[in-house]
């Protein structure tokens, strides 16, 4: 199986078992320290969930930030899971979505970064079908440029430089991935 039949056709299964009995759209409190829910996907699928549950998380975030005045209506469509903490579910960073698991064991470091590109290049296909077909208002190419420089997703060159492990980490590899996907969709197509 590789990340598209995966998030075609289990991820939303995972997701529903992730989620557990909630009645509410919200993980993460707990999630630097045991990554709840994470239990309920099976290990072999992990690096797939967790790839495809950053970038579901990503793309709410970033809507909710960027595109306030949309955001009610991207909310209806896709009832997507809130990454947070505390009492005013205040949001976390979704980076850690795929960190926190490889730091806890939870999902191999290796397995998880050889699925950062595919990954990538199908969050990118997935927004672009998105909007064309549900949000046609907000340009692919817009999106994509406010988000790749949010300080939430950005890892700014001059921080690599200065500092050659951040390169090999999966935040950079993630961001990394998603630059390289986002330059490689046809210009027609995201335009």
């Amino acid at each position: 199986m590789n990340i598209f039949e995966y998030y075609n056709q289990t991820f939303r299964t995972d997701l529903a078992a992730f989620m557990g009995t909630s009645s509410v759209p919200y993980f993460g409190h707990s999630w630097r320290y045991d990554c709840r829910g994470l239990e309920r996907v099976l290990a072999a699928s992990r690096p797939f969930f967790l790839i495809c549950l950053y970038f579901t998380v990503l793309v709410d975030q970033s809507m909710h930030e960027h595109y306030r005045t949309h955001y009610q209506r991207f909310e209806q469509l896709t009832r997507y899971p809130k990454f947070c903490h505390g009492l005013g579910q205040f949001q976390h960073n979704p980076r850690g979505i795929l960190s926190v698991p490889i730091e806890r064991g939870l999902v191999s470091r290796d397995e998880l970064h050889a699925q950062l590109e595919p990954g990538m290049e199908l969050f990118v296909a997935e927004v672009v079908s998105f909007f064309r077909d549900h949000m046609p208002d907000i340009p692919a190419a817009e999106f994509f440029h406010t988000l790749t420089y949010d300080p939430d997703v950005q890892i700014p060159l001059l921080v690599v430089m200065l500092d050659k492990t951040v390169a090999e980490s999966t935040d950079c590899r993630a961001y990394a991935a998603l630059q390289r996907a986002i330059k490689n969709a046809d210009n027609k197509q995201i335009a």
